[in-house]
């Protein structure tokens, strides 16, 4: 067997599928956010074959290492590609924090966004992950 196809299939086996969780993410996204950011980006990394313990909140995606634990890598802010994830800080008007990931064209986390920011004042830090 090509050591290629072979690393795939270790990666897909260990790692999961990033395309089938953004196939999900993707066809399950509302039109306006519903509050559950969280909720629909951890929907559809299980939906891809991530096997992790759900978080209360958003921003501990982050500080819990659950990310990295799934083999993403936390990145500088770049051209945005398919997968990649952002967890935006919480602070006093944002006590959960934001997740969301990029669908090769959008921003997805419970809803299509325009943009990687969702709060239009007061915006906390954001940190950006590639598998």
């Amino acid at each position: 067997m090509n050591k290629f196809i072979l690393l795939c299939l270790i990666a897909s086996i260990c790692c999961g599928d990033i395309n089938k969780a953004v196939s999900y993410l993707v066809n399950h996204a509302n039109s306006k956010s519903v509050g559950l950011c969280a909720k629909y980006v951890a929907d559809a990394l299980q939906a891809g074959g991530f096997s992790f313990t759900r978080q209360a909140s958003a921003y501990m995606y982050r500080t819990n290492g659950v990310l990295t634990k799934l083999g993403f890598k936390e990145i500088a802010k770049g051209t945005p590609q398919k997968g990649d994830i952002t967890v935006t800080e919480n602070n006093a008007s944002h006590p959960h924090g934001h997740i969301a990931m990029y669908s090769g064209s959008k921003w997805i986390s419970d809803f299509v966004q325009n943009s990687e920011f969702v709060y239009g004042s007061n915006q906390p830090p954001v940190h950006y992950y590639r598998l």
